[in-house]
């Protein structure tokens, strides 16, 4: 099911991704991000914002000391 926000579109999420932790830490700021360069010459822009709120409302907030020692940072 897709959902249209003004922020962006999301599809249906089942669980947290490290880009979307790594987009949650930051803020959902795109300046600097690796996505922002990524969209820079593209008509389409990033969805992680969308994602990462409709993350937060289903899943609730990621538990972002459990991912990095899972990951090793």
């Amino acid at each position: 099911m897709l959902k249209t926000r003004d922020l962006g579109r999301t599809t249906s999420v089942r669980r947290w991704t490290q880009t979307a932790v790594d987009c949650y830490k930051r803020g959902c700021v795109c300046s600097g991000c690796f996505y922002s360069d990524f969209f820079k010459e593209s008509p389409q822009r990033c969805q992680m914002k969308a994602t990462v709120l409709e993350l937060v409302r289903v899943l609730g907030r990621p538990n972002v000391e459990t991912m990095e020692a899972i990951i090793g940072g």
